[in-house]
């Protein structure tokens, strides 16, 4: 069974740091990223028949693997991990099941290099852009955040080279991810490429 009412204080606590911190005026780490990593993460999980117990540990570390953005983008991963620490140490949550959300949370870590199903199923749910219909508009929110905030500037045709690269060596890890989003993330990539001429 899925501790609801623990999720429910997971998402209140997130909620709470990223529409209080810089995250509010991310354009792309925001909160909608983060309630849209969770709710691809929920759907991946039941298509790939995740057990609830290990369904409930993907959950937390999906609304927490972005909360470290709060310092700036570079290996965040390693405070939302002590974010996610801090919290259910407090929750009395049991310490192999910690360690479960922290190894999910560093799974999204890039290159990705996920091991197990959960681990998979967050990083198909962190790129689920990559193969969706608004990968255009999300993508230029991410370009918009590097640009202002990460002083990360490029000429139109280095982002879309960047990124052509990027889709093209990017893999989804899980069966759903694959049948799902593979075949419109190609036709991104040739949007990307269309650009280019």
């Amino acid at each position: 069974m899925i501790d609801t009412n623990l999720i429910e204080k997971v998402r209140a606590y997130c909620k709470s740091i990223i529409e209080e911190s810089r995250c509010k005026d991310l354009p792309f780490h925001n909160w909608k990223h983060t309630k849209d990593v969770v709710h691809a993460s929920k759907s991946i999980a039941y298509n790939e028949n995740l057990p609830e117990e290990k369904i409930e540990e993907l959950l937390i570390a999906a609304y927490f693997h972005d909360i470290g953005n709060i310092q700036g983008p570079v290996e965040h991963e390693d405070l939302s991990c002590e974010y996610a620490q801090g919290f259910l140490g407090k929750e009395v949550y049991a310490s192999h099941r910690i360690e479960n959300v922290l190894n999910i949370i560093n799974a999204t870590k890039l290159p990705q290099n996920p091991k197990t199903l959960p681990q998979k199923i967050i990083c198909d749910a962190d790129l689920a852009h990559l193969g969706k219909k608004n990968f255009t508009t999300r993508n230029s929110m991410l370009r918009k955040e590097w640009s202002i905030f990460n002083d990360q500037k490029y000429t139109d045709e280095q982002w879309i080279n960047m990124n052509i690269d990027f889709l093209k060596n990017h893999n989804y890890h899980t069966e759903f991810a694959q049948k799902n989003y593979a075949q419109q993330k190609k036709e991104n990539i040739e949007l990307l490429q269309v650009k280019l001429i």
